[in-house]
């Protein structure tokens, strides 16, 4: 989908009839005020993904801003087009090289960035941290399963997990902010394949299970099989995350309908089932993740022990 189309009302404007109309419109729903003097039409941001509408945020905050003002955090999160759990905020997040310490303002927040390389780069004609940057930020003071879900799509768009170490190690955070940062970078792995899965392993390592195999393929004497989500080849489980994407992305689903596409998906899991190091396949949904208890029942049903 293209970007939103932000409308700005310029106070200069020798039109004040614009300004009129854009308020008009606002307040009859027709529009969505971002700032004062910047909108878009409300049937455009309604069906917006939460990337787009964030991306619009930015463009209308950011003229108004300092031009020293650099994106960052969760506003780079949604400027590189990476993936994020949960939702963007209403203000948009900058760091300002000259500050020591943040600064919050309407539509607004600063980190400050005095002393540190932002290793700025342009997105959209926008300054931006680069992607190294943006992870260690996330790392450091977003919640750790986001910080997971971004650093886990960093490595699997070939970012080098040591450059996020070099980058961690120039900073001065408060030791515990930089120890859980540091975890959520061992943790990352970039085979993960959607953030959903990135979530379910998480929560599976929380809940003392083995770590398991990302992405192993399989074949049979018909030929490749595919690659499973979760292998955890001492007990032959296959775990598979399913968050119905596939079922309902008509892009995914390759000219085919869902009714098709659940068919196939039946006969790839009886293939892997009758594979002999394969003892059984369980799957998974966005409910089980939400739930310890749930899926920890899942996973132990599987045969797969919990830690202590």
């Amino acid at each position: 989908m293209a970007e939103l189309v932000v409308l700005a009302v310029d106070p200069a404007d020798p039109d004040p009839a614009h300004r009129r109309r854009l308020i008009d419109e606002a307040r009859r729903g027709r529009v969505v005020r971002l700032i004062a003097g910047r909108y878009v039409l409300a049937s455009a941001f309604a069906s917006a993904s939460a990337h787009e509408q964030h991306r619009a945020r930015i463009r209308a905050v950011l003229p108004w801003a300092s031009e020293r003002l650099v994106v960052s955090h969760e506003s780079a999160v949604a400027l590189h087009g990476l993936p994020w759990l949960g939702d963007f905020p209403d203000s948009v997040t900058v760091t300002d090289p000259i500050r020591t310490e943040g600064q919050r303002r309407a539509h607004l927040q600063k980190a400050g960035g005095a002393g540190r390389d932002l290793q700025e780069t342009r997105v959209q004609g926008l300054p931006v941290t680069s992607l190294v940057v943006t992870g260690v930020d996330v790392a450091l003071r977003s919640p750790f399963a986001a910080a997971v879900v971004v650093l886990d799509a960093l490595l699997a768009q070939g970012t080098q997990r040591q450059a996020l170490l070099d980058e961690l190690r120039s900073r001065t955070p408060r030791p515990r902010s930089r120890t859980r940062a540091r975890r959520a970078i061992e943790f990352a792995d970039g085979a993960a394949g959607s953030p959903g899965e990135s979530v379910c392993r998480l929560r599976m390592a929380e809940l003392g299970f083995p770590a398991p195999v990302l992405q192993q393929e399989f074949a049979d004497e018909r030929g490749r099989i595919g690659y499973v989500d979760f292998w955890f080849p001492e007990q032959g489980v296959i775990v598979e995350f399913d968050g119905f994407v596939k079922y309902r992305d008509p892009a995914l689903r390759n000219g085919r309908n869902a009714e098709e596409v659940v068919i196939a998906e039946k006969l790839r899991e009886d293939r892997l089932r009758a594979r002999p190091r394969v003892r059984t396949l369980v799957r998974v949904v966005w409910a089980d993740v939400q739930d310890d208890d749930r899926l920890s029942r899942a996973l132990t049903s599987a045969g797969l022990p919990r830690g202590s």
